[in-house]
């Protein structure tokens, strides 16, 4: 049974599903990645460069 506490749930469109599959077999290679796994890895980079951004701006007061 899944843990209610840690996992969520998405729903996607088709289209969207799609590029995930797609993406799943390109972003580690030698391997393809389960969709939650791929959503994971693209949530993940996409937030470690907001964060790269934003530690790159001069702080403004």
């Amino acid at each position: 049974m899944t843990d209610k506490t840690k996992y969520r749930n998405v729903s996607l469109s088709h289209e969207t599903y799609g590029t995930l599959q797609q993406l799943s077999k390109v972003l580690l290679p030698g391997a393809t990645l389960s969709i939650s796994k791929t959503v994971e890895s693209v949530a993940n980079a996409y937030q470690e460069k907001l964060k790269n951004n934003y530690d790159d701006k001069p702080i403004q007061s």
